[in-house]
C-alpha cells in the first residue's frame, strides 16, 4: 500500500509539474490552406500517420524511430500562406486570426482533439487553435501554445501566394527567411506545394511561383518539394470529375481539388515526400 500511495503521489507531481498532455497537440502538422478544408486534410493525416507503410521501407531509421505511431493534424485556414502566418499585425495575420464575417470560422481542421474528421474551427478563439496574441505572428503564438513542439511540420501551400511568388522572387525569399526564423530551430520541417487546380492558366501561374519558392527553400533546414509537376497536372487539370459540380456538369468550384484528386496527388508523389521526410531527420 505504502508503495502504491509513493507511485501516485510521484505521479501527481510529474504532472502538476508538466502539466496535463492536450489530445490536439499534434506529434505531425501540416498546416495549410483551403484545400485542406475541402478534403485533402484526410489525405494528409492518413498518409503522415502511415508514413513508414507508404514510403515502403523507404524512410530513413531516424525518421521511422521518431514518427513511428506519431499523431496527425492537419489545419487549413482559407485564403492564407506563408506570408500570413509571419504577419504580426494588419490584414495578412486578420487572414487568420479575424473572425470571417460570412461563416463565423476560418479553419478546417482533420484529426483535431482525435476527431479524424473535418471540424470547423476558429484560429485564435476555439480551444486546440489560440494560436494568436497581440504583437505575435500565427506562428509565434502557435508554436508557444504547442508542448512539446511537434515531431514533424509539413507546409502545404501555393495558391494565395502565387502571384506574390510568381511576380517577385525577393518576396519569396523574404517569406522563407521570416518562416524559418519563427518556426523553432529542432522542429523537423517538410514545405510541400499544393494540389492542382482546374485551370490550365492558374496552375502555369502557380508553376511559376512554385519555381521561386523552392528556390528560396533550397539548402535550408526546411525541405522542399515541387509537388506541382506535369504528371499530377495531366491526372487532374481539366478533368471535370475531379472538381465539384451543379446538376449539368459544370464545374462550379475550380480551386478544390476533391479527395480523389489529392489521393493522386500525394500518390505520384510519394517518393518525393518520404526522401524530403527523411532529410529533414539528418
Amino acid at each position: 500500500m505504502g508503495i502504491m500511495l509513493r507511485f501516485f503521489t510521484v505521479l501527481l507531481a510529474f504532472f502538476a509539474l508538466v502539466g496535463p498532455v492536450r489530445a490536439s497537440d499534434p506529434e505531425i502538422l501540416v498546416l495549410g490552406d483551403s484545400q485542406i478544408s475541402f478534403g485533402a486534410g484526410q489525405v494528409y493525416v492518413d498518409f503522415f500517420e502511415n508514413l513508414d507503410a507508404r514510403c515502403n521501407g523507404k524512410l530513413s531509421r531516424k525518421a521511422k524511430r521518431e514518427l513511428s505511431d506519431a499523431r496527425a493534424v492537419a489545419l487549413g485556414v482559407r485564403s492564407t500562406s506563408l506570408h500570413s502566418w509571419v504577419a504580426r499585425e494588419g490584414s495578412a495575420k486578420g487572414t487568420i486570426c479575424d473572425v470571417d464575417r460570412r461563416y463565423g470560422v476560418n479553419a478546417g481542421a482533420y484529426g483535431l482533439n482525435g476527431n479524424p474528421k473535418r471540424k470547423y474551427v476558429q484560429i485564435g478563439r476555439d480551444s486546440g487553435v489560440e494560436y494568436c496574441a497581440p504583437g505575435k505572428s500565427g506562428f509565434e503564438g502557435m508554436f508557444s501554445r504547442l508542448d512539446p513542439s511537434p515531431k514533424l511540420l509539413v507546409l502545404a501551400f501555393l495558391g494565395n501566394a502565387a502571384d506574390r511568388w510568381a511576380k517577385n522572387p525577393n518576396l519569396a525569399e523574404t517569406d522563407v527567411r521570416q518562416t524559418l526564423s519563427q518556426i523553432p530551430a529542432n522542429v523537423p520541417c517538410v514545405f510541400m506545394t499544393t494540389a492542382p487546380v482546374y485551370k490550365k492558366s492558374t496552375n502555369d501561374l502557380r508553376v511559376a511561383a512554385q519555381k521561386n519558392i523552392a528556390r528560396a527553400f533550397k539548402g535550408s533546414r526546411c525541405k522542399a518539394i515541387e509537388a506541382l509537376n506535369p504528371q499530377i497536372r495531366a491526372a487532374v487539370e481539366g478533368h471535370a470529375r475531379f472538381f465539384r459540380r451543379n446538376e449539368a456538369g459544370k464545374v462550379i468550384d475550380p480551386h478544390h481539388p476533391s479527395v480523389a484528386a489529392t489521393q493522386e496527388f500525394v500518390g505520384l508523389n510519394t517518393p518525393k515526400l518520404c526522401k524530403a521526410v527523411s532529410s529533414a531527420f539528418k
